[in-house]
């Protein structure tokens, strides 16, 4: 009988933690997650980093924005608007920063669509591109500047795509539009550093753009409904809602370390993945750049769960700092 893989222990050891069968996994720490003054109460739904800082958005259509690095006692949050980018208190579900972060696009009910420049806090409104006014859900944007890139995705099952190099005769963007599934929500988007798009819907189906624009469901087989997120890291996709699944190859691998409803996954350049989930859930599991020192659960690759509030945290940021934010204004960074 050949020797089980480190995959297959993990995977062994993770669902042994699922369980309830261990606990080496399961920590009462915070982790170095706390959470931080709040100049709303609105909920907070999406949080990225750009080249000035954090900025997350939310409810009744806030944009808040981070000034200052890592954990300068110096650094807070302040609210850019709280009525939305055009003052018509949408809500806001989603935030992605330009390629060199000097811009962050920000989407959500009614067809709100609009960048900031980081730099001086200048809106562009794109409300309703072609008059579109679902509820946007998610977006991506690829390159920088007025040639970038822009995904949209809508709680109708669409997807809409603008080439910033691509423009009508008034100047303004021009946009092409796709149902990737049979219509039904499309929860997230995410791209990859190679370029790679997929989107997750609200049937637990998994889809990938092709360099045509068509799109093709990759999975996920079996997969519940409850997928909310995706994130696209060395070309390799993986997916958060009531369990954890990675691609491997044609197939996904599935983990379940939590028993809450997981609404985020990020992963950084180590390898270590951050998920934000109900109840105040952090996950964590460490990548392959591992200190000495580190825990049992951490030389093991497990997954580490922490509990630093007791809100739903709806978006994760990995950075300096890294930052998570959800219901009630909450913010926790570390």
């Amino acid at each position: 009988m050949p020797e089980p893989s480190r995959r297959d222990v993990l995977r062994t050891v993770g669902v042994g933690l699922a369980a309830g069968t261990a606990s080496v996994g399961g920590v009462s720490a915070d982790g170095g997650w706390h959470a931080v003054a709040s100049p709303t109460d609105s909920d907070l739904a999406d949080v990225t980093h750009t080249a000035s800082g954090a900025y997350a958005v939310g409810g009744g259509g806030v944009v808040l924005a981070r000034r200052g690095s890592g954990t300068d006692g110096r650094a807070e949050w302040h609210a850019l608007t709280t009525t939305g980018p055009d003052g018509n208190g949408s809500n806001l579900h989603a935030c992605a920063p330009t390629a060199d972060g000097a811009r962050v696009w920000v989407a959500g009910a009614s067809g709100a669509l609009a960048e900031f420049d980081v730099e001086t806090n200048a809106v562009t409104s794109h409300r309703a591109p072609d008059d579109v006014t679902n509820q946007f859900t998610s977006v991506v944007v690829a390159g920088s500047g007025d040639d970038a890139t822009v995904f949209v995705a809508d709680s109708s099952g669409h997807v809409h795509v603008s080439a910033g190099t691509e423009r009508d005769e008034s100047g303004g963007r021009t946009w092409t539009h796709a149902t990737p599934g049979s219509g039904a929500a499309i929860r997230a988007l995410a791209r990859g550093d190679g370029g790679r798009v997929v989107a997750v819907d609200a049937n637990g189906d998994v889809f990938e753009r092709g360099s045509d624009g068509s799109w093709a469901r990759i999975g996920i087989e079996d997969a519940d409904s409850s997928l909310y997120d995706a994130t696209v890291v060395g070309g390799q996709a993986r997916v958060a809602g009531g369990k954890l699944y990675l691609e491997s190859g044609d197939a996904w691998d599935v983990t379940d370390p939590t028993e809450r409803t997981l609404y985020d996954v990020a992963m950084g350049a180590c390898g270590c993945i951050h998920a934000v989930g109900a109840g105040g859930t952090i996950l964590h599991r460490p990548g392959h750049d591992l200190p000495g020192g580190v825990t049992v659960a951490r030389w093991l690759g497990l997954w580490e769960e922490t509990h630093p509030v007791e809100a739903d945290l709806r978006g994760v940021a990995l950075g300096d700092p890294h930052v998570a934010v959800g219901a009630s204004g909450t913010i926790v960074e570390a």
